[in-house]
């Protein structure tokens, strides 16, 4: 389908460059990838044998693999190239046939209405917030009725006038914790599209959807959703 030319190209990339092979081969490290939490993960999210999910922005594939191995299908879906061939190369490794990968973005991504659950991870804050709140209504879209939406994200719990403290807290704990510098998170704050928790749970329930759980940790925020019927 060919959009207007006023709508978002989420196909391309913001802040850093995910389609620079140094930046994917060092991803898993600095994002602490575990297949064993995502597998917890998507255990508490309810994923059986007859589950049908898509991981939006799945990177790397750690967790959209892990989900191949509990559930019936499994599309995994990303705007970087550079990522889909990692991920397709971990499922051939893993020799997982019930993976799909589709290079697609929030805008972008077929939304089949036939989806019981989708798994979005640190990829959401690539669209501004107008977008973000299309972005949540394709995803409804995606979803059979009562389907789930997961949520995790940098989002920014503070008033505004707290970012200066918050941001540069948080880039003194990313420095010390994970592989990213300064300039790296500099990048995603002055370039990349995180907001609030509080608009990002009203985007959510204008989108259709009845929220579940909201869970705040730090500048990370956690939401579980379900699509109304």
């Amino acid at each position: 389908m060919t959009q207007p030319d006023w709508w978002y190209d989420d196909l391309r990339q913001v802040g850093l460059d995910f389609e620079d092979e140094g930046q994917v081969a060092t991803y898993d490290g600095r994002q602490g990838g575990d297949a064993a939490a995502d597998r917890a993960l998507l255990s508490g999210l309810g994923v059986t044998r007859d589950t049908a999910l898509a991981d939006i922005g799945c990177g790397t594939g750690i967790l959209a693999c892990a989900a191949a191995g509990m559930a019936r299908s499994v599309r995994a879906i990303d705007v970087s190239g550079a990522m889909l061939r990692t991920a397709q190369a971990r499922a051939r490794d893993q020799g997982l046939s019930n993976i799909a990968f589709e290079r697609g973005g929030f805008l972008t991504f077929p939304a089949s209405g036939d989806l019981d659950l989708i798994v979005t991870k640190n990829a959401l804050h690539h669209l501004p917030d107008m977008w973000k709140a299309v972005a949540l209504t394709r995803m409804r879209d995606a979803l059979k009725p009562g389907g789930r939406l997961y949520i995790r994200d940098v989002v920014f719990n503070c008033p505004p006038d707290a970012i200066p403290r918050t941001v540069e807290s948080w880039i003194g704990w990313m420095t010390r914790e994970t592989g990213y510098s300064r300039e790296d998170v500099a990048c995603h704050v002055r370039e990349e599209h995180t907001t609030f928790g509080w608009i990002l749970a009203r985007m959510i329930t204008e989108a259709g959807f009845r929220l579940v759980s909201r869970v705040h940790d730090g500048v990370y925020g956690t939401y579980v959703a379900e699509a109304i019927a």
